[in-house]
């Protein structure tokens, strides 16, 4: 079927008739201004259809007629009334888009399954190839990407941390295509490519995708890129041109499932989303910048839904929920893990969310622990009140104190990230971190030092996005101490005699392993 279900919401007016996406292929109907690629017979070619086609609907200049009499169009609108038949482009028609995880050092591969969920979106209307080139030499990378032949290569650039490495292998790349005599375009996209555009585009890149990249990924493989367009940075004759932000996918429901398929080697823990983006506004965080303040969730039938698949046909047996905030919406927390229950389920489940969320309905981490989610991640960010009120997250000490404690006796292990060197703190706040943290009591903490990431309040004042020297070193000391404090230590060893999940990532964290 042809992918136009991202597509912002029609009007009123406009969706009183069947969409696209509700006409099956090879099946006529009638449709009212949908966008994307359609096959159109020419008035009276089909004897089914007889006059009641008319060829009413501007025709673009890559349109041509093929065997048959079909007319290749894409066309911006469908007029009322207007009869077709509703067919996925055919090979012959689609571009080929290689989709790259470029060479860098990386811990864990986010970058391969966000690919996966790009490639999900618009593999309708594209040919699309996904390469893992974590581990690969550049040149090899290179020759790896070329030899598919693409018309599109689309780079991942997942932090500001790879935006140097991404950088240097759009280059090499670009080098590699004059070599070869191909003409393909590069975009990059992703959250270092939204917050570090312009030297990317330096670099090579025809363009750069910033912020959601489903809607706008499918206008360029359809449209090309054009200076000025939503969602898209590049250069023209004034220089750098960006465009307006693009409409952000809702609800998240109407995106494939994540094309999986196309990941040669998807490790041993798998990754999917249940929501993207977060209520809030703290003022050190990227995640409001890339997605904007609204949170928008997946539903309950959907996440449990995508766990059973990678159950029965990946044989998960780890699964990672990748939202920033898993738990913004109790409620649906509750629904989600009432769905899961039904089976069946993967050994463990690992979520990320607020404290304050969690703390908000008292049989939450309970319903967690039976649906398997048992290994959480709570960003703390500063203990210190005022740090922490200035950045924009009141929550209390009691708040974690009391989350942590529940967390052990629902079998969660819970792991607590500080940010070490917030705009504001004192030295007098900076020298309690570990003891704060040593009272709050999560099984493992995670001692940051402070970014000032690009589009942050936080980042004004400062000349680069690079971490203080004395914030390094005093992170790596806090997580030193914290580890080996005898009240740490104690804590953990209880876990690993009491046994279960919580016991087996104890005795990791013991062993030095995680």
């Amino acid at each position: 079927m042809v992918l136009i279900s991202i597509l912002p919401k029609l009007s009123e007016t406009e969706r009183d008739v069947s969409g696209m996406k509700e006409v099956p292929a090879g099946i006529a109907g009638p449709h009212r201004s949908v966008e994307g690629p359609v096959l159109l017979y020419r008035k009276c070619s089909v004897p089914e259809m007889g006059n009641q086609t008319s060829c009413i609907v501007p025709i673009h200049s890559s349109s041509h007629m093929v065997p048959g009499g079909l007319l290749k169009l894409y066309a911006k609108k469908i007029l009322p009334d207007f009869l077709f038949i509703c067919q996925p482009p055919s090979s012959d028609m689609k571009k080929r888009l290689v989709l790259v995880k470029p060479p860098e050092v990386s811990n864990f591969n986010f970058g391969t399954f966000t690919l996966a969920v790009l490639a999900g979106a618009v593999r309708d209307a594209a040919d699309v190839v996904l390469i893992d080139a974590t581990e690969l030499a550049v040149d090899k990378a290179v020759q790896k990407i070329l030899a598919e032949n693409p018309d599109i290569i689309g780079v991942t650039v997942m932090s500001h941390e790879s935006s140097i490495s991404a950088r240097n292998f759009i280059q090499s790349l670009k080098i590699g295509i004059k070599e070869s005599c191909t003409s393909p375009i590069i975009i990059a996209g992703g959250h270092g490519a939204s917050m570090f555009p312009e030297p990317l585009l330096e670099a090579g890149a025809s363009a750069v995708v910033f912020g959601e990249g489903e809607i706008t990924l499918l206008q360029i493989i359809e449209q090309g890129i054009i200076p000025g367009a939503k969602g898209i940075c590049c250069e023209s004759k004034e220089g750098i041109v960006r465009g307006k932000p693009q409409p952000m996918v809702f609800p998240l429901d109407r995106l494939n499932t994540p094309a999986r398929d196309l990941i040669t080697n998807p490790g041993t823990v798998f990754l999917m989303e249940t929501s993207r983006g977060c209520p809030h506004s703290c003022l050190f965080c990227e995640t409001t910048r890339f997605y904007g303040r609204k949170w928008r969730p997946f539903s309950p039938s959907r996440v449990a839904e995508e766990v059973r698949e990678l159950i029965e046909k990946y044989s998960a047996w780890i699964i990672h929920f990748a939202d920033d905030n898993f738990a913004a919406d109790p409620q649906r927390v509750l629904s989600i893990c009432e769905e899961l229950q039904k089976g069946p389920l993967p050994a463990v489940i690992l979520a990320s969310a607020r404290a304050d969320d969690l703390f908000s309905n008292p049989g939450l981490l309970e319903a967690m622990s039976s649906a398997h989610i048992r290994r959480v991640t709570v960003g703390v960010e500063s203990l210190d009140p005022f740090t922490a009120r200035k950045a924009g997250k009141r929550v209390p000490l009691h708040v974690y104190r009391e989350v942590f404690k529940k967390m052990r006796t629902c079998d969660i292990f819970s792991v607590a990230s500080f940010i070490v060197g917030l705009p504001g703190e004192i030295p007098e706040a900076r020298a309690k971190s570990v003891s704060f943290a040593l009272e709050a009591a999560p099984d493992s903490a995670h001692f940051l030092p402070f970014l000032p990431l690009p589009g942050t309040p936080y980042a004004k004042g400062y000349p680069s996005c690079k971490a203080d020297p004395k914030d390094i070193l005093d992170s790596a000391a806090y997580n030193a101490t914290f580890r080996m404090h005898n009240s740490t230590i104690s804590r953990l060893s209880e876990a690993v005699a009491a046994g279960g999940i919580r016991g087996l990532f104890a005795e990791k964290v013991l062993a030095g392993m995680v």
